[in-house]
């Protein structure tokens, strides 16, 4: 008999809604799953947790370097930018819906039909550029949390609407909520979004083929070209920078579209680039090239100081 799987994942209850489908697909493999308090970056008024790389991961890594855990949980858009040395990510879930949604009190409110000066709930850089950018009378009011805590935000009326990713709240149970799914071209994901990932040690080979069935390879080939910007461009969970890579495939060939999107705190400012090309990682790179020579690093310089 095998030795079960040793999982580690977040102790809140998005991370053990996303984690339950992951222990089901491993079946009949036997299971061990370890909930980790992850106080750090959990607490509303922990601002600052946000504006580093891997502040999610860091507890569960550490179990898994010193062998406490043999497989971590992470949404890869919280995962470090970089591998740990001695980790490694080691299968990726196919993609869930990577846009952010509209929800209200009203699931039948959109962006467009918010009142003047409606209130909008959200402490992503992102989402209230983006927000401000396309209805500039509407008032972006910090709002953190899980969901949960969100959503009772909305229904004491402390505001008029949430923005928030859509597979959080399909993962949830919550999608008769959802109001707007709203188009990445007003809404911008962030680099890594709807994604899950499973992570080893780099050594662990056994470990790695018990998982390896997990492994959607769409998804890996996007996230990984995902990855390669964020770590050209310096960025991380709640930094200046968004985009996704899409896979494009015409029955004849594969061709990737990897789009970035730098943004500084007003609003109007913003360098968006998207290329087309046959290997996804070397779009990437031709990505980044562009955004710095447009001055997507003077931009998020910019951002960092206001």
């Amino acid at each position: 008999m095998k030795t079960p799987l040793r999982i580690g994942a977040r102790a809140s209850r998005m991370s053990l809604a996303q984690s339950a489908p992951i222990l089901a697909a491993l079946a009949p493999d036997a299971t061990l799953l370890r909930p980790f308090s992850g106080e750090s970056g959990d607490r509303e008024e922990d601002r600052a947790s946000l504006e580093s790389d891997g502040v999610f991961s860091q507890e569960i890594e550490s179990a898994l370097l010193s062998g406490e855990i043999d497989v971590a949980i992470h949404c890869l858009k919280d995962a470090p930018t970089h591998d740990t040395p001695g980790l490694a990510m080691a299968a990726y879930l196919r993609r869930d819906d990577i846009r952010d949604c509209l929800v209200t009190r009203d699931p039948a409110d959109t962006l467009d039909t918010l009142p003047l000066g409606a209130t909008v709930g959200t402490a992503s850089a992102r989402r209230a550029a983006a927000a401000q950018t396309y209805r500039p009378d509407l008032k972006v009011v910090p709002l953190r949390g899980p969901v949960y805590s969100r959503l009772e935000a909305l229904f004491r009326h402390d505001v008029d609407a949430l923005i928030v990713a859509t597979c959080s709240m399909e993962r949830l149970g919550l999608r008769h909520r959802i109001g707007q799914r709203i188009s990445p071209e007003i809404v911008c994901p962030p680099l890594g979004a709807a994604v899950i990932a499973l992570q080893t040690r780099e050594d662990d080979m056994e470990t790695r083929k018990r998982i390896s069935q997990l492994n959607d390879t769409e998804t890996e080939v996007e996230a990984e070209a995902e990855r390669v910007v964020l770590r050209q461009m310096g960025g991380f969970c709640n930094a200046p920078l968004a985009g996704y890579v899409k896979t494009n495939d015409n029955g004849n060939e594969v061709s990737y579209t990897v789009r970035a999107r730098a943004f500084s705190a007003e609003p109007t400012l913003a360098i968006d680039v998207r290329l087309t090309g046959g290997d996804a990682t070397r779009t990437a790179l031709a990505v980044c090239k562009k955004l710095t020579r447009l001055g997507a690093s003077e931009l998020a310089k910019a951002s960092a100081s206001t």
